[in-house]
């Protein structure tokens, strides 16, 4: 009896071995001590960590448990830059090698890969990806790097120019052979991109690779994406992938709908249930943002002007930010001085509400707790509170 135990055991820790993915992450110009999160990329979801491991000697190893192939991004925790972004399943005893790149932008840093440095081993899906894709992928950045770098002296010109007001110059200059070549240039790598993702896509519609490509590739989705994800097979359909892809192209609607309470989570780490923040008021307008996203920065000085306009009629409005980084974003909270609650969203309070692009806005009829606005901004947000708070 005590055989067949120990062999029972055994068998049980050989399946729980096969069914991870065990990733050594070298890493190059981030120090040692720094924590790295893995987490389910391509998902267009707020995805957390599946796995955590502390940089020693430059290495991170880590346990990943995954059953299927999935896409999986390394991060610098609380950071929102990505250091590798890489295919794997179970069974695979993976060693990646990634040199990280420092990008400051409003005066945030984000750390990245470079991909130009970086190396994945002993992981035939990853393989198998950079051969339907990843490698297309990685070309086309090349191709467009290489020819905004060389138009970079027309394109400054016309962009100050432009900044100065001069219509001139800026018609001479869109006048000139320079200017010409690059749109030219421009036109065929838009032309390249549009011919070239559809192929692939097409060409692997039987399995789950397809919706991934698509995921992968796209930022956003519309309408006319569908095509795509009509064409899969049924084994596509009903992958992980393929199912993320449908609520991307069939996005749920949330019209009429009871909203999803939530806790808002301030910068001083202080819970508050949303119920608390909109007692005695008539709408609620949830606003999703990031420090980083140029278009919600955009939109503040109107919701300011709507708050100003309607908060003494009933007004909350009430934004989460989907920032990886909390200082990124009381970064944002110092310069911005929104009047209104706001938290960041740590528990997938945008993944309630199937966010796919940001800024994205719900407006709630307190009363019934029911939502009858989505996805307004600017002169459709105030014509609909004009409306509604008479």
């Amino acid at each position: 009896m005590k055989k067949i135990v120990l062999s029972s055991l055994f068998v049980a820790a050989v399946l729980g071995v096969h069914a991870q993915s065990s990733v050594t992450l070298h890493v190059n110009d981030v120090a040692d001590g720094t924590a790295i999160t893995a987490e389910i990329g391509c998902t267009f979801q707020d995805e957390k960590p599946i796995a955590e491991a502390v940089l020693k000697n430059g290495q991170a190893v880590f346990n990943l448990p995954v059953t299927e192939p999935r896409m999986i991004d390394f991060r610098v925790k609380g950071n929102d830059g990505r250091l590798l972004h890489m295919m794997t399943t179970k069974g695979e005893n993976v060693s990646a090698y990634v040199t990280a790149k420092r990008i400051v932008s409003q005066g945030v840093e984000y750390i990245n890969g470079n991909e130009e440095k970086q190396q994945v081993f002993d992981s035939p899906t990853h393989a198998e990806y950079m051969i339907k894709i990843g490698a297309f992928k990685s070309y086309l950045n090349l191709y467009n790097k290489a020819y905004h770098d060389a138009f970079k002296s027309v394109n400054d010109q016309i962009n100050k120019a432009y900044e100065a007001k001069d219509t001139a110059t800026v018609k001479a200059l869109q006048q000139s052979a320079e200017y010409q070549q690059m749109v030219k240039f421009d036109s065929e790598f838009f032309k390249l991109l549009h011919e070239e993702y559809p192929k692939r896509f097409a060409a692997n519609r039987e399995t789950f690779w397809s919706p991934l490509m698509q995921l992968d590739t796209y930022t956003y989705f519309t309408p006319e994406n569908r095509a795509g994800y009509d064409e899969l097979s049924d084994a596509a359909k009903n992958s992980f992938y393929g199912k993320c892809l449908k609520e991307q192209v069939y996005p749920k609607g949330f019209m009429g709908q009871a909203y999803s309470e939530f806790d808002v989570l301030d910068q001083n780490g202080k819970k508050t249930p949303s119920r608390k923040l909109i007692k005695g008021k008539k709408y609620m307008l949830i606003d999703f943002w990031a420090s980083w996203c140029r278009p919600c920065r955009a939109e503040i000085p109107n919701l300011k002007q709507v708050y100003a306009d309607y908060a003494a009629k009933g007004l909350q409005i009430i934004s989460v930010s989907l920032d990886r980084s909390d200082a990124a974003w009381k970064k944002a909270l110092k310069e911005e001085q929104l009047p209104w609650p706001n938290g960041i969203d740590k528990s997938g309070i945008a993944n309630a509400y199937k966010v796919q692009t940001i800024p994205a806005m719900f407006l709630v009829d307190v009363a019934t707790g029911k939502i009858v606005g989505e996805n307004l901004r600017g002169e459709s947000l105030r014509n609909k509170l004009a409306e509604l708070l008479k």
